[in-house]
């Protein structure tokens, strides 16, 4: 019963989120141009609803987040009270993932970018430390993942 529940939900919840994301690339691709007086660049193309693609984005990044964190913590007081170890290896993980992020923000520059017809207020060394940190840490974790396939199986033979 609490299984088949838990079916329902999480494809009812995907099925809308699909749906949603439907309409609003839609909307995006379908919904024509912004008017010629209110475009940022005259020559360039803009489309009307790029601010409702960006804050989908932003949303389904935020409830990414708040679920994965809830999963975690819920996992690791569950673990903590079955096996101890596990739960201090996830905790290392956790760890391990907050270090990746410091290096990276250190490496990451403040220099100003220049750029032509922004006048906006995320062009300062905070915002751009903090966006190289993201670029590095997935550059990281994806060359990460990609040694792993092609290692792993080649240990996995030598077994």
């Amino acid at each position: 019963m609490a299984v088949t529940k838990i079916h329902r939900t999480s494809k009812t919840a995907l099925i809308i989120g699909v749906l949603i994301s439907i309409a609003v690339m839609v909307l995006f691709y379908l919904g024509g141009q912004v008017p010629a007086h209110e475009k940022i660049a005259a020559d360039m193309s803009q489309p009307k609803f790029t601010d409702m693609v960006l804050y989908w984005a932003y949303i389904l990044f935020a409830i990414t987040i708040v679920v994965l964190l809830l999963f975690a913590i819920f996992t690791f007081f569950k673990q903590l009270k079955e096996s101890p170890k596990k739960a201090l290896g996830g905790l290392l993980a956790l760890v391990g993932i907050v270090a990746l992020l410091l290096v990276t923000y250190l490496m990451g520059s403040g220099s100003l970018l220049d750029i032509p017809g922004y006048d906006g207020s995320d062009n300062n060394p905070a915002t751009l430390k903090l966006t190289d940190m993201w670029l590095y840490s997935a550059y990281f974790l994806l060359a990460i993942t990609f040694l792993a396939i092609l290692v792993l199986p080649i240990f996995k033979k030598r077994r």
